[in-house]
C-alpha cells in the first residue's frame, strides 16, 4: 500500500513536470514581440537628437540571480530583454548577459549605466566587458540612434513577452524527516522481559538533519543530505537492583543527491531526484552498578556484572524522491518532499563492534531491514 501510494505520487508529479515542459516549449507561450503604438508627447530635456541607443532593457543584478548565473562579482547590470533589429541585437547581446564595464568604466549599477549612456552619441564605437555562460568576455559594438523622431508616433515598437522562469540557485535547510522504518526487530529485543524497555513506534521514527544543493546546469541540482535519530533509555536491573541498565538507539541515513528542477511559477518549483548513500542502525547497552575503584578495577572488569557493548548493522541505500518548494522571499521558502528509501544490508546479521574496528557475529540475529517511505516538510534557505 505504501509503495503504491508513493508510486502514485511520483507518477502524478512526473505528469505535471512533463506538462510543464511541453507548455514551456510551446512557441505560443514564449517571449513575444507585440506591435504597439506609442506616442511620445514630450521629449526629455536632457536628450539630444544624436543620443546613443543600445536597444536593451536592463536592471540591477541581485544576489540570487548572480548565484544562478555563477557571477562572483557584486556589481553589473543584467540584460533582461534585447529589442530586435537594435544595435544590441545586431552585435549579439542577449538576455542574461551582465554588463560589467563600458570603455573600461565599471558599471556598478543602473545609475552608472545610465550615466555612461548619456555621455555617448550615435555611431560611437565602444568596448564592453560582459559576463555570459560563466565566462567574462570583451565585445566591440557601435551604438545607434534612437528610432523614430521625438514627438512623432513610433510604429511597431516592441515590448518583451513572458520571461523565462528560473529553476533556482540552490541553498540548504533543516530537514525533519519521518521515515516509516519497521522497528519490529529492535522492539522485540529491547522489550524482552529481562530488559523491559518501552517499544518504539511501529510506524517509524522522526529523523532530523540538514540538506544542501547547488546548480550544475540545465535545471539539475547536485547536493547532499544527512539525517539521524537518537534516543537513550534507563531502568533498574530487575534481576539485581544494585545495577542499572542503559540503552541507546541510533540510526543515520545520508548520501549524495541529484535533482532535476522544473519551475512552475516565479515562487513555485518542483523536482524529481534520487539520493544514493548509506545508513546504519546501532544499539548500545550498559549494565552498571556505578561502583568503580581504581584499586580493584581488574576485579570489576572480570568478576562483576558491569558490561558494555555496541550492536551495529550497516546498509547501502537508494532513495527516489519528489520535491515541491514554495518561496515567500528570494532566500526563504517551504520545502516538502516524499520518497521511498531502499536499504541493502551489508551483513545479514547484527554485529558487535570491538575496540579496534573488529566485529563479532551475533548468532540467530535477524536480517533487520532499513527501508520505508520518507516525508519531509521544512524551511529552505536559498532558491
Amino acid at each position: 500500500m505504501k509503495k503504491t501510494l508513493f508510486l502514485t505520487l511520483i507518477l502524478s508529479l512526473l505528469f505535471a513536470v512533463v506538462m510543464a515542459n511541453e507548455t514551456a516549449s510551446d512557441p505560443g507561450d514564449g517571449p513575444k514581440d507585440s506591435p504597439v503604438k506609442i506616442t511620445v508627447t514630450k521629449a526629455p530635456t536632457d536628450q539630444t537628437p544624436d543620443a546613443a541607443y543600445f536597444g536593451v532593457i536592463a536592471e540591477d543584478i541581485n544576489f540570487p540571480k548572480a548565484q544562478e548565473l555563477g557571477l562572483s562579482h557584486n556589481y553589473g547590470v543584467l540584460i533582461s530583454w534585447v529589442s530586435p533589429e537594435s544595435p544590441a541585437w545586431h552585435f549579439r547581446l542577449q538576455e542574461d548577459d551582465v554588463i560589467l564595464s563600458i570603455n573600461n568604466q565599471k558599471i556598478t549599477n543602473m545609475a552608472a549605466f545610465d550615466k555612461v549612456l548619456k555621455s555617448l552619441r550615435a555611431d560611437d564605437q565602444i568596448t564592453l566587458e560582459i559576463f555570459r555562460d560563466g565566462e567574462e568576455m570583451g565585445l566591440d559594438m557601435t551604438v545607434g540612434a534612437r528610432p523614430g523622431t521625438i514627438g512623432e508616433d513610433v510604429e511597431k515598437a516592441r515590448i518583451p513577452g513572458k520571461k523565462r522562469l528560473s529553476p533556482g540557485y540552490g541553498g540548504g535547510g533543516w530537514v525533519p524527516m519521518l521515515i516509516t522504518l519497521d522497528m519490529t526487530d529492535v522492539n522485540n529485543l529491547i522489550s524482552d522481559g529481562q530488559l523491559g524497555f518501552k517499544e518504539y513506534r511501529s510506524w517509524g521514527v522522526l529523523q532530523q538533519g540538514v540538506a544542501g544543493k547547488f546548480p550544475i546546469g540545465k535545471g539539475f541540482m547536485l547536493g547532499g543530505q544527512v539525517t539521524s535519530f537518537s534516543d537513550t533509555k534507563k531502568k533498574q536491573n530487575e534481576a539485581d537492583p544494585r545495577y542499572h541498565v542503559w540503552m541507546k538507539y541510533n540510526n543515520l541515513l545520508g548520501g549524495v543527491t541529484l535533482d532535476k528542477r522544473i519551475p512552475f511559477s516565479k515562487h513555485f518549483v518542483g523536482s524529481l531526484g534520487i539520493m544514493v548513500g548509506g545508513a546504519y542502525q546501532e544499539m548500545e547497552f550498559l549494565n552498571t552498578d556505578s561502583n568503580y575503584d581504581w584499586n580493584v578495577m581488574p576485579n570489576t572488569i572480570t568478576g562483576t556484572n558491569n558490561t558494555h557493548f555496541l550492536l551495529h548493522k550497516g546498509y547501502l541505500t537508494i532513495q527516489p524522491r519528489a520535491e515541491l518548494q514554495y518561496h515567500f522571499l528570494s532566500w526563504l521558502g517551504l520545502r516538502a518532499e516524499v520518497g521511498y528509501n531502499y536499504g541493502y544490508s551489508l551483513n545479514n546479521d547484527w554485529r558487535v563492534q570491538g575496540l579496534s574496528g573488529e566485529t563479532y557475529e551475533i548468532q540467530n540475529s535477524p536480517d533487520t531491514t532499513f527501508q520505508g517511505m520518507t516525508i519531509t516538510v521544512g524551511p529552505w534557505f536559498g532558491f
